[in-house]
């Protein structure tokens, strides 16, 4: 069974996707802040597919959250859609998601 890893896995785009690929039998490995989503998404993932993902909350820019989840999980797979929703917040969203993946390779 491959793990898949997914920040951003309570937002709208990765809930879905979360959804899909627990549906084709993948295991889910979730990580997100909650500064644009909620938890109960994860109620939800688990009510419409009778599955449960390994979820963690924090940022991305965890160096020590991240070696803790690679670590705890075999990840096949990255998916990052963690996220700002406002254009206003482009720069800073780009500077993350910058920084986080130079410290996921």
């Amino acid at each position: 069974m491959k793990n898949i890893f997914i920040t951003g896995c309570c937002g709208y785009i990765g809930s879905h996707t979360c959804i899909e690929l627990l549906e084709s039998s993948y295991e889910i490995v979730g990580l997100d802040n909650s500064s644009n989503s909620k938890r109960e998404v994860l109620d939800k993932i688990k009510q419409i597919t009778n599955k449960e993902i390994t979820f963690y909350e924090g940022n991305m820019l965890d160096k020590v959250l991240l070696e803790k989840i690679f670590t705890e999980n075999e990840v096949s797979l990255v998916i990052d859609f963690a996220a700002y929703k406002a254009v206003g917040d482009i720069d800073e969203c780009y500077a993350d998601s910058s920084l986080a993946e130079k410290e996921l390779n």
